[in-house]
């Protein structure tokens, strides 16, 4: 029994050591990307944005989009939203919309981009919910009523069935 005890704590010590250093190379990633210095950026945040994290796949979503330290590239800046959008990410389910209502990187679908931008609003934090509004808002005038009302009914389904 005392074998077990300390084979878990150590393996939980050395997970956790794991964890914290992925966080640490996720910062750096932010942090150099803020700084300009979207080489360093590229290379801390590819690895996590591969393991799952995503808020490392939005910001190599941004990277795409803008060219920032890679080749602009829109396709690839949708796939990195779509990953971080389908956990949840907020500004990734806002920028995946946009790009979808304009076809940019995707075919341009605007049921689904309509869909991805009302998500945004939903699962946006107070701080991003006001900004996701107004993209929302932006979309909206372009519609009619009954094109609003179909686009949503049409959203849930096919999002369920990417599920």
């Amino acid at each position: 029994m005392a074998r077990f005890l300390f084979a878990f704590l150590v393996a939980a010590v050395v997970l956790g050591a794991a964890s914290s250093f992925a966080r640490a190379d996720l910062q750096a990633g932010i942090d150099a990307y803020f700084d300009g210095d979207y080489a360093t950026a590229l290379q801390n945040l590819q690895p996590e944005a591969e393991g799952g994290d995503v808020v490392a796949q939005y910001f190599l979503g941004e990277m795409y989009l803008h060219g920032k330290g890679v080749d602009q590239d829109f396709e690839q800046a949708a796939a990195w939203y779509e990953r971080a959008a389908l956990s949840g990410h907020s500004e990734a389910q806002a920028a995946l919309g946009s790009l979808e209502m304009l076809g940019l990187g995707v075919p341009q679908h605007r049921t689904s981009g309509y869909f991805w931008l009302i998500a945004s609003v939903v699962w946006a934090n107070s701080d991003l919910r006001q900004d996701a509004m107004s993209a929302l808002g932006q979309v909206a005038v372009q519609l009619s009523p009954d094109q609003k009302n179909a686009m949503a009914r049409a959203a849930l389904p096919e999002w369920k069935r990417s599920q």
